[in-house]
């Protein structure tokens, strides 16, 4: 099994038109790493049977239940395996992908523009903490944190929670882009004892926040200047 979980890892990125491709004997094809490992046959046999749900009993209020146990199996080893550090980052993450499925995105002025997107939580060295793949309506998403922060950074706040109790109590730094800022999300990060930085969208401010106006401080400002507020 660690052999079939190596070769598709590896047609993951060593991408032919054709999976047969990979035992062909043509030599602009062939991979001699994948054909003197498995037997063609054999991994066609294997990829027929293996599944990570029961077949007969579909939930189809989940888009990607065929995989939802897979999935979490590996956010609880993510999660287990992590050394904490204090700075994290949260951001939406494109799998790439063409073919058929109602979970697939598109997403303009990407390079990445068709697949799925995932939720990431990651440390500064590139680590997957957690994760969660955006399905339009979440059936295991948390109605009242949607409401209260918004749909896209929900999922944060529910990674949060799936922290391990000891990991609760340190003292995070969640950075994000403008997509996830909201005044909501960054107080109640403070009041849970964790800061958050990020960009924000100029219509996510109050009016009685009083930063200045965007042109006005992109024209008077060089790039990388910050402005705060207290209050």
């Amino acid at each position: 099994m660690k052999c079939f979980i190596a070769i598709l890892i590896l047609t993951g990125y060593n991408v032919l038109p054709y999976r047969e491709y990979y035992w062909d004997l043509r030599t602009d094809t062939k991979n001699t790493m994948v054909s003197d490992a498995m037997r063609r046959d054999r991994f066609r046999q294997i990829l027929k049977y293996i599944h990570c749900a029961d077949n007969a009993q579909p939930d189809n209020t989940v888009k990607v239940w065929k995989i939802r146990p897979f999935m979490d199996e590996l956010k609880i080893k993510f999660i287990n395996n992590w050394i904490p550090e204090e700075n994290l980052d949260f951001d939406e993450s494109m799998i790439k992908y063409y073919g058929r499925h109602s979970s697939k995105q598109f997403t303009r002025d990407k390079p990445i523009r068709f697949g799925y997107k995932m939720w990431c939580l990651n440390s500064p060295s590139g680590y997957l903490i957690n994760l969660d793949m955006y399905q339009g309506k979440n059936p295991r998403g948390n109605e009242n944190y949607e409401k209260q922060f918004g749909k896209c950074i929900a999922p944060l706040v529910s990674m949060t929670d799936e922290f391990p109790e000891p990991i609760k109590l340190l003292l995070f730094k969640f950075y994000f882009d403008n997509l996830f800022s909201g005044f909501d999300v960054l107080y109640y990060l403070k009041q849970k004892g964790y800061q958050g930085t990020g960009t924000i969208r100029e219509n996510r401010i109050p009016k009685s926040c009083p930063l200045s106006d965007k042109r006005t401080f992109s024209k008077n400002n060089r790039r990388g200047t910050f402005e705060s507020s207290i209050g």
